[in-house]
């Protein structure tokens, strides 16, 4: 983190590997982002700055904004549950239910929802609702399939693309809630799924994983948790479905405080060519503070 004290307007320079992540968006440009604190002298947010008042720089040459959204919106959790192969060998489903339930639970009740069911295919159990009721009763209608692959890529996409308006202000969330189960998405190059991760970022979505390890890993597991430090995530693994219950009661409890901490962030988006060094500068009022932020990172 970042503090500096300013009084009308002060130009930030920064670092490019520690500070902004890239998003490539299109094969001429790429875009930068970064989270933004302004602070009164009071302490308190200040609100209503428009991109108008970011003051962006390349290489000492000022670029434009895309856009500065105080990012306050509730998350919207698309939770992502994995019932197949290795919950079936191990007998799990009672513990995966007691686990989603805790997360229903524990999370704050102004986030929005959404449950789906990855193995073998995807499928929406309840679409995205402030209704804890709801949700427990599609809880309660998830069952082990024996014979089961894990969708995880596919599910990410499609569930992204399909169920997430870009206009949105709520802040979207992915909870993955693996097993070590065989990946079952289609053929993924290189290049797709980079595309996938850039996309990510450049939503602002941040995806956490809850793992049961019954063998060591797999390769869904080694991709979920590459997904989820790229976006700023969580990834916590356990080794008995007894884990279930605690790690995701643990995880939204987490969620909740770090939302808290992070709700009162502008996200601004300006045009950053690669291999360049940009300052930020804000209008604001005498005796502020800023702090500026990367990404919304929760602390591991």
């Amino acid at each position: 983190m970042l503090r500096y004290a300013i009084t009308r307007r002060f130009v930030i320079t920064l670092g490019i590997c520690a500070c902004v992540t890239l998003v490539p968006t299109r094969a001429t440009a790429q875009l930068g982002q970064l989270f933004v604190e302004a602070l009164d002298a009071s302490g308190q947010p200040i609100l209503g700055l428009t991109a108008e008042d970011m003051v962006v720089s390349v290489d000492d040459e000022q670029v434009p904004v895309e856009s500065a959204v105080f990012a306050n919106g509730p998350m919207k959790i698309a939770l992502l549950v994995d019932h197949g192969n290795q919950l079936n060998d191990v007998n799990g489903t009672n513990a995966l239910r007691a686990g989603l339930n805790a997360f229903l639970d524990t999370l704050p009740p102004q986030h929005e929802i959404g449950l789906f069911s990855i193995a073998r295919s995807i499928n929406r159990r309840v679409d995205f609702t402030g209704d804890r009721d709801e949700l427990r009763e599609g809880v309660g209608l998830i069952f082990a399939e024996s014979g089961a692959p894990v969708i995880l890529l596919d599910g990410l996409q499609e569930t992204l693309e399909r169920r997430f308006d870009e206009e949105d202000t709520s802040w979207p969330v992915f909870v993955l809630v693996l097993t070590d189960n065989a990946e079952g998405s289609g053929n993924w190059n290189d290049d797709e799924y980079s595309e996938l991760l850039y996309t990510l970022v450049g939503r602002g979505v941040t995806v956490h994983t809850v793992v049961l390890m019954t063998r060591g890993g797999s390769n869904a597991t080694n991709t979920a948790l590459n997904i989820s430090e790229f976006t700023g995530g969580l990834y916590l693994n356990i080794n008995a479905v007894t884990g279930f219950e605690n790690s995701l009661t643990d995880l939204a409890t987490r969620m909740g405080e770090h939302f808290d901490q992070v709700s009162n962030r502008y996200r601004v988006v300006f045009d950053w060519p690669p291999d360049t060094q940009v300052s930020l500068g804000i209008a604001s009022e005498p005796g502020a503070a800023v702090s500026l932020f990367p990404d919304r990172r929760m602390p591991q």
